[in-house]
């Protein structure tokens, strides 16, 4: 049987009442994936957990996009379906969590809407393009349990200002506001060019320690 979940603009809005609803408040990535490929009621009410929790990462991915509202929440809930579609098929294969997978599906959703938007399209969404690949492997080695504590360790080989504000970002998932209240920087474009900076500099780090390219 085929499992059809739409999302709207107004269930964006509308807050957490199928968390509410649920029996658990959090899942593990095993029972969300079970939970998906099982079907039926359970498919129903884990795609609307998947709804509600991942909202966060809305205004998280538009920090760099500067999308209008309207197109964040649309590449918000298309991202979202081809998320539980690739949950469903098998293709996602478990070498991050799955929450670190699905902010990899939005970003990408909202890089074509940012081309579509653009009229400058092929330079700036290239750069973006780039960008964001980097930020996607850091994140996903940030996740992996095995690879977390030796990016963690590797931090201490660039400047205490730049770990905090990679940590901060990467790892505790504050956002460019509260990164520059707490790094004392002028506001959040600040903070935002000196994580750039900052991951230059440990993509250097990475690539010649571990061998990985971010």
């Amino acid at each position: 049987m085929r499992h059809i979940i739409k999302f709207s603009k107004l269930q964006i809005a509308d807050g957490n009442s199928y968390i509410q609803c649920m029996e658990k408040s959090s899942f593990t990535d095993e029972e969300i994936i079970n939970s998906i490929r099982s079907g039926g009621k359970s498919y129903e009410e884990m795609s609307m957990y998947l709804f509600e929790t991942y909202k966060g990462f809305i205004s998280k991915v538009n920090q760099r996009l500067h999308l209008p509202q309207s197109d964040i929440e649309d590449a918000y809930a298309d991202a979202l379906v081809k998320l539980i579609r690739k949950l469903r098929d098998g293709s996602f294969q478990g070498k991050s969590k799955v929450s670190s997978y699905f902010y990899s599906i939005f970003s990408n959703v909202g890089v074509d809407v940012l081309r579509k938007n653009t009229s400058h399209k092929h330079k700036p969404t290239l750069e973006l393009t780039e960008y964001d690949a980097r930020v996607n492997n850091l994140l996903h080695m940030m996740d992996a349990k095995d690879q977390a504590d030796k990016v963690i360790k590797l931090m201490d080989n660039i400047s205490a200002s730049c770990k905090q504000i990679l940590l901060d970002w990467g790892y505790f998932g504050f956002s460019m506001e509260e990164i520059a209240i707490r790094s004392e920087l002028s506001g959040a474009e600040s903070a935002r060019s000196m994580k750039y900076k900052c991951l230059k500099k440990l993509k250097i780090i990475i690539a010649n320690k571990l061998g990985s390219h971010v």
